[in-house]
């Protein structure tokens, strides 16, 4: 499996279970390789056969789930993960349950699985952590704000914790953690990721303090801290864009929808507004969040795996590979993909931001769909990205000016190739118009999606649902206007960015 070749890794779970029947493992590993191969049915089939004779296994249980899931049968997916939660024996168990269902989206249902491990181990700091994170997605902030304080009850220099607590609310001088922070960081070593944690923590309280001095030397350090920890190649993405670029010279024309959909996909670079966006358009009774799912590229990726070896492209055959795939198996597979996430609502969203490496595809696939591509300026994007700690290997090219600069000007670049290819069927949004005329721009973004203007879009953020994104506790605020101009307060330090950008054609005034 670790070399990618699931037709052996399946072959040998086989020979696994002919020799050892009654032990699970060689359900549970063959499971594993069919459902990496996209062989869902066989993948399900191999664990309800063992299910069968031991009906209380923890680990088939868990891993019918993820069948499930990866069949769009949703609520067989939640009872399955019932099940799994119902003969968990320890926290660990718990925890992996949790885990599960935070990736299908079931933030409500981790949180309640959370409870019970809470319950369990009220001691336990890690899943503490976990549970004050899906209060945050939840828009549950006080609730977030006493699991921190319990972390640091019990761990009173937990970074993730003293982070989390510091995001939940604005630092002001007679309330903020900054010297527990700066305790915390002197106990560490000097280049751990833990480090960085408390850096980025550091940079957002000095930033709500207003001292720009101190937020950018902590934020330096904190980028530069990360970037030694990811592998970034950033000739590599560049040659990427113009490989997509070269085989999507022109894009066919667009015939009848064969399947009726229509969703709406949002993207562009991350800390743009994308969240933001979303929360509008799923406050709108006609449309759901399918939230920021990797459903298109493993569609994408599917796809290739049938036209070549899985496995056997590097990242730029596999970005060759593109202008040859067939549009209509990539939707079949994305809806059943989606199935799971789309509500039972006509319209739904997808708020995956790279997806915008796919706009040809996207309109292959689905010829009626939407695509809203959210902008910005370019040095409030760049300085909103480069202050942003995202998840493991998530925009790698986010920890260095220099490389950031550069694949911003990529990006600009492919975005302008899939305008002119597609000539007015990408709507562009800009984060300052959402801001400053909510309504005007609101009723423009409703009319491109074909949906009749409802006022409830305007108050997004008394919208109810969750999002796991970074921008989890924003968008449950009214609009403000203040982060329009924040990055003018780096002009100095962004300079050199700024000159690479206008060197590149890019208006950065």
């Amino acid at each position: 499996m670790s070399r990618g070749d699931f037709t052996a890794a399946a072959a040998t779970a086989a020979a696994c279970r002919r020799q050892w029947p009654a032990a699970a493992a060689g359900w549970l590993l063959g499971s594993f390789a069919t459902l990496f191969a996209q062989r869902r049915e066989e993948s399900l089939a191999l664990v309800e056969e063992y299910l069968a004779l031991n009906p209380k296994n923890f680990e088939c249980l868990l891993q019918r789930t993820e069948c499930l899931i990866a069949l769009g049968r949703r609520e067989d997916a939640l009872a399955a993960a019932a099940a799994a939660a119902e003969v968990a024996s320890d926290p660990a168990a718990l925890d992996a349950v949790g885990e599960t269902l935070v990736n299908a989206g079931e933030h409500g249902l981790a949180r309640d699985v959370y409870d019970r491990a809470v319950a369990i181990a009220p001691a336990d700091a890690a899943i503490l952590g976990k549970r004050a994170a899906l209060q945050v997605f939840l828009g549950d902030f006080r609730a977030a704000a006493a699991d921190y304080d319990r972390v640091l009850g019990i761990s009173p220099t937990d970074p993730h914790a003293l982070k989390g607590r510091a995001e939940l609310e604005t630092q002001t001088a007679d309330n903020n953690s900054i010297a527990a922070m700066q305790a915390a960081l002197a106990k560490l070593p000097a280049d751990s990721r833990d480090a960085a944690t408390l850096h980025f923590a550091l940079a957002k309280s000095y930033e709500d303090l207003g001292d720009h001095a101190a937020n950018w030397r902590h934020l330096a350090t904190a980028n530069r801290l990360e970037r030694r920890r990811v592998a970034y190649n950033r000739d590599q993405d560049a040659a990427t864009i113009e490989r997509i670029i070269a085989g999507f010279q022109q894009i066919e024309g667009i015939p009848a929808e064969p399947i009726g959909e229509s969703p709406i996909f949002i993207v562009g670079l991350p800390r743009t507004g994308t969240t933001l966006t979303d929360r509008i358009l799923s406050s709108h009774s006609e449309v759901c969040s399918g939230g920021e799912p990797p459903a298109l590229p493993d569609a994408i990726t599917a796809a290739v795996d049938r036209i070549s070896p899985p496995g056997s492209l590097d990242w730029l055959g596999f970005a060759s590979a593109l202008a040859n795939l067939d549009g209509a198996s990539i939707a079949a597979d994305y809806l059943l993909r989606m199935k799971a996430r789309r509500g039972d609502r006509p319209r739904f969203t997808d708020k995956q931001p790279a997806n915008f490496f796919y706009c040809g595809l996207i309109f292959r696939a689905f010829p009626n769909a939407r695509i809203v591509h959210v902008t910005r300026h370019p040095l409030a994007a760049c300085y909103a990205i480069y202050k942003a700690r995202f998840r493991e290997r998530a925009y790698a090219f986010s920890y260095d000016l220099d490389e950031l600069g550069a694949f911003y000007i990529a990006y600009r670049r492919l975005m302008a190739h899939w305008h002119a290819v597609l000539p007015g069927r990408i709507l562009d949004l800009a984060y300052e118009d959402i801001v400053t005329a909510l309504e005007p721009t609101t009723r423009r973004l409703l009319d491109y999606a074909g949906l009749p203007f409802e006022a409830a879009c305007l108050e997004f953020h008394l919208n109810p649902s969750s999002t796991g994104t970074a921008s989890a506790v924003q968008v449950r605020r009214p609009l403000y206007e203040s982060s329009l101009q924040e990055w003018r307060h780096y002009e100095q330090q962004l300079a050199p960015l700024a000159g690479r950008l206008r060197a590149a054609g890019i208006r950065v005034d």
